[in-house]
């Protein structure tokens, strides 16, 4: 998310908690004064009680804000250790998939939804995809866009969204999950996700040149190490994919060789294997060609 947005977000949350606290603190000095007036003699100066209250309150805003941020994001930590803890032992299994779904409650219920969604696009089941993607609250992912400025949840509905029309080959729908969503897609134009989906797209369109260029700019910084093999592969299938389209048929085996190497899922690995079969049979006839020339 880009610096400004963030900075947003980051503001509007602690204006909420801002606003809490001058209520809280008008009243209590509306209490104190009062009772000061009645019990007590003066001492109580409003034109002093005023500015440090308001200076108070917003430290006080800025704190609880940044804690209340750690303590929701703790259960999330936690299940994204078993996530990968299965990830590495079975990638997108049966398994990855219902431990997300099975935690599709309460504030993670739209988050966990998309991400299974997210794994059932890269099993290449989007049938799966499209199906739990519409039990995610679409309405609710936006109004918290909306109020709160964060808009990553609403980034990552979209991408997936369109990975699943892209799998589908339905290059309308792709094209009006990328309409609708550009919004929050810009808002995350920096990221590994939407620049994958990104790439994705520009591959379906037959933008070649600018998939390779796209998938070539994904630096999988947002990935454990431990897995960042899986989307430089994936960096891989897209450039292997393009390459064939541009008939550099050496290039795009070579690719799809290195894609091999770590493939996350069977479908991507079968995607990877076809265009190494595609590349090989381009090769031999253009070989067999020059040798018919020669005689």
């Amino acid at each position: 998310m880009k610096f400004n947005q963030r900075l947003l977000a980051a503001a509007k949350g602690i204006s909420v908690w801002w606003g809490i606290y001058l209520i809280l603190g008008c009243c209590a000095g509306f209490t104190v004064k009062t009772v000061q007036d009645l019990f007590m003699s003066g001492g109580f100066r409003i034109t002093l009680y005023v500015p440090l209250m308001c200076i108070g309150s917003l430290l006080l805003a800025v704190i609880t804000h940044f804690i209340s941020a750690a303590v929701k994001k703790a259960p999330l930590r936690r299940l994204r250790r078993r996530l990968m803890s299965i990830f590495a032992e079975e990638g997108f299994s049966a398994g990855y998939i219902g431990l997300l779904l099975e935690n599709a409650k309460g504030d993670m219920k739209s988050l966990m939804l998309i991400e299974a969604a997210a794994a059932y696009c890269l099993r290449g089941e989007p049938d799966n995809a499209e199906k739990t993607l519409s039990q995610a609250d679409l309405t609710s992912i936006l109004d918290v866009a909306q109020s709160t400025g964060e808009l990553r949840t609403a980034a990552y509905y979209y991408c997936v969204k369109m990975s699943s029309r892209i799998i589908a080959k339905d290059g309308s729908g792709a094209a009006e999950a990328y309409s609708e969503g550009s919004r929050f897609l810009d808002a995350f134009s920096d990221s590994d996700m939407v620049k994958a989906v990104l790439s994705l797209y520009q591959t379906e369109g037959g933008l070649h040149g600018s998939a390779i260029e796209t998938a070539e700019g994904i630096g999988w910084r947002s990935l454990p190490r431990s897995v960042r093999k899986y989307g430089r592969a994936f960096s891989e299938a897209v450039k292997a994919e393009n390459l064939l389209g541009l008939e550099k048929y050496a290039e795009a085996k070579a690719a799809a060789e290195l894609s091999l190497q770590s493939p996350f899922s069977e479908h991507m690995a079968s995607a990877s294997r076809e265009i190494i079969r595609l590349a090989e049979e381009k090769l031999s006839q253009g070989q067999g060609k020059e040798a018919s020339e020669s005689k």
